[in-house]
């Protein structure tokens, strides 16, 4: 993962809470300068000003206030990556190419490890500096060597092409767009299958079986698919340096 630059300008937009609270702190101990502010308008009228931002991230508390924001973002080309909490998934309008945020993280104040929040920020600040890569399930998405093509459900992986079912291609990238968050079996059939958790069902293990091997999911390759006990699976990202360290072991 590459060094955090204190150079670029973060814009923290969200009411005044816990939440923000943890996020300011754990942005300053990335070494960014985040600038807060407590609602969309006071945003917009510093960016008239002339203040300018390589960031927004913002919290989903009251939609009304972020109205019209993600359009304005996109004409400027600010990335956006949104924070959610578990219950605030449902709340989550439609995406469309012209009003949708950059990305969406999931983010627990006891939870959430400073790494994870560091590893989104990089993903989409990289998406943004690439040429012609669009934001959204209208574009191209890439994680590290993993790049996701809607168009054609497949996944490019190091000059091979990967084809998976809609299920799985859509299970695959929930998981990619939560590195490190467990994501629960019920979460996962009701946000992909569309469907009612059903005790002792095996759907999303079967699915997340294939994923794995498809994608060849292990320590080795950057990224390993876990089983977390009880509970649904965890996407982890291994650093360059933990992998060279594991090969000299």
């Amino acid at each position: 993962m590459s060094q955090p630059d204190p150079s670029l300008s973060i814009a923290l937009l969200g009411t005044a809470n816990e939440r923000i609270t943890a996020l300011h702190d754990e942005l300053i101990l990335l070494g960014y300068q985040p600038s807060v502010f407590g609602n969309a308008a006071d945003f917009l009228i510093a960016f008239c000003m002339g203040q300018r931002f390589n960031l927004l991230l913002l919290t989903l508390h009251d939609q009304s206030q972020h109205k019209g924001l993600p359009e304005v973002c996109k004409k400027f080309r600010i990335p956006t990556l949104l924070i959610v909490e578990d219950e605030q998934w449902k709340l989550l309008p439609p995406r469309t190419p012209e009003a949708s945020w950059d990305d969406v993280m999931d983010f627990n104040v006891l939870q959430t490890r400073i790494q994870e929040l560091e590893w989104r920020i990089q993903a989409v600040l990289k998406k943004q500096d690439t040429p012609g890569r669009m934001s959204g399930l209208d574009g191209e998405m890439t994680w590290e060597d993993h790049r996701f093509c809607p168009d054609s459900i497949t996944v490019e992986y190091r000059g091979r092409t990967i084809h998976l079912t809609q299920l799985e291609w859509t299970f695959a990238l929930e998981l990619f767009r939560n590195v490190g968050r467990v994501l629960t079996r019920e979460s996962l059939l009701a946000r992909i299958w569309k469907s009612k958790p059903r005790l002792g069902t095996r759907t999303v293990d079967v699915c997340a079986t294939k994923v794995r091997k498809k994608l060849d999911l292990r320590d080795e390759n950057g990224f390993v698919l876990r089983g977390i006990y009880r509970q649904g699976y965890q996407l982890v990202y291994i650093s360059s340096e933990a992998r060279i360290a594991k090969m000299a072991q």
